[in-house]
């Protein structure tokens, strides 16, 4: 496969999605970008007209808008241009100096800013794709109405919450993708305690019993990866329907997990644990790591432009990309994680589907690891050292 694509003048799009597929789109940013830049441009060429986006920003701190604004496998720009998409709306970055499409259309005033919102929402302004940072807010908080915790302006004098924006705008759109940890599954705003009524985007169209023309489209993290969120862009403005898992994410991004592909992945099959933050070989799953029950292809795309990733450049993995983040199993953030196949006679209530193949061995290890050591403590009366040939034995 890789001699045969390597010998081609470029990708078509077909090709471009069954690489994908086979290789991951990891792989396929870091050594095919200029083919991807050729892949977009043949989308604008043959597609008829502008695409219409419009971005809807609910309860988030807009980190996947900054995080838009550091893509490199095309940069924001390069993509807006070369896909042929008109950005019709996108607050955070509304500006009459930075044009993706409303400069052009005169809605650069602040009193006009709305009004594309309205016309995709309320009017008949078409929909292609909607994008949706953060979580909708279903809560009615005191003396307000349902959805009142978020706001989105007001229409013929009427007060208009996000709710009934992301209801309108996703029964319209031809594809909707969920992005970031918020929009998700709930993420921070959908924490315990959540008081606001946060959910995923998901099930608030659930709630709401909208139906979309095509799944919601999830792609989670704190905040998402920008080459990934370009890449899907491309493949369903091809016409192709990105292959999702059960929990709407492409297979491509989240098939495999950080564990598995982590630096000190090696520190780990030697049995050799760290016991401080400032170790700089050692595995930190005893302090709190939680790259063993999350799943992204972080180690393949990197992030800001291919330089590095969480577990590359020191600290361990948060799981911001685990469906129930921030709350357990990914809290608390410095607790090991425990939970494991019931094979070693410990329950699996918290990592649930998460602790499938590779991943339930290697947790099944870990905890034959913990529970010989406690056995080694308890026979000597102090605390046992860590025997990597036990580890060797053990080795998943």
């Amino acid at each position: 496969m890789w001699s045969i694509l390597q010998g081609r003048a470029g990708l078509n799009r077909r090709d471009f999605l069954k690489l994908c597929g086979i290789l991951g789109v990891g792989a396929v940013v870091t050594l095919y970008s200029s083919e991807i830049r050729r892949v977009i441009s043949q989308v604008a060429e043959q597609g008829a007209g502008k695409i219409h986006l419009i971005w809807l920003t609910l309860a988030s701190e807009t980190g996947c808008t900054i995080s838009m604004l550091q893509a490199s496998n095309p940069d924001l720009i390069e993509a807006v241009e070369t896909l042929g998409i008109s950005v019709d709306f996108w607050k955070a970055l509304m500006t009459p100096d930075y044009d993706l499409g409303w400069v052009s259309a005169g809605y650069t005033r602040e009193d006009l800013s709305q009004v594309p919102l309205d016309n995709a929402a309320f009017g008949s302004a078409p929909v292609d794709v909607l994008v949706v940072e953060g979580a909708p807010q279903l809560g009615t908080p005191a003396g307000g109405s349902p959805g009142d915790f978020c706001t989105v302006g007001k229409f013929n004098g009427n007060t208009v919450t996000g709710y009934e924006i992301l209801q309108r705008l996703a029964a319209k759109a031809t594809y909707v993708i969920a992005l970031g940890q918020c929009s998700s599954f709930g993420g921070i705003p959908a924490a315990r305690g959540n008081v606001t009524g946060a959910v995923s985007v998901t099930q608030a169209l659930k709630t709401a019993a909208v139906a979309t023309k095509k799944p919601v489209i999830n792609i989670p993290g704190c905040p998402a990866n920008p080459d990934w969120t370009l890449v899907t862009l491309a493949t369903v403005l091809q016409g192709f329907d990105p292959d999702l898992d059960e929990l709407g994410r492409p297979k491509a991004f989240f098939s495999s997990y950080v564990h598995d592909n982590c630096p000190r992945r090696d520190a780990y099959d030697r049995g050799e644990m760290a016991k401080t933050f400032d170790d700089p070989v050692g595995c930190f799953w005893d302090l709190g790591c939680k790259g063993p029950i999350t799943q992204s292809s972080c180690a393949n795309t990197k992030w800001n432009s291919g330089t590095s990733f969480c577990t590359q450049a020191g600290p361990m993995c948060w799981g911001c990309m685990q469906p129930n983040f921030p709350d357990p199993p990914t809290s608390g953030f410095f607790s090991p994680v425990e939970q494991t196949p019931t094979i070693v006679g410990v329950t699996v209530d918290d990592v649930g589907e998460l602790a499938i193949g590779g991943t339930a061995g290697i947790l099944a290890v870990h905890a034959i690891r913990r529970s010989l050591r406690k056995e080694d403590s308890e026979t000597s009366g102090e605390k046992a050292p860590r025997a990597p040939e036990q580890a060797e034995e053990a080795k998943s």
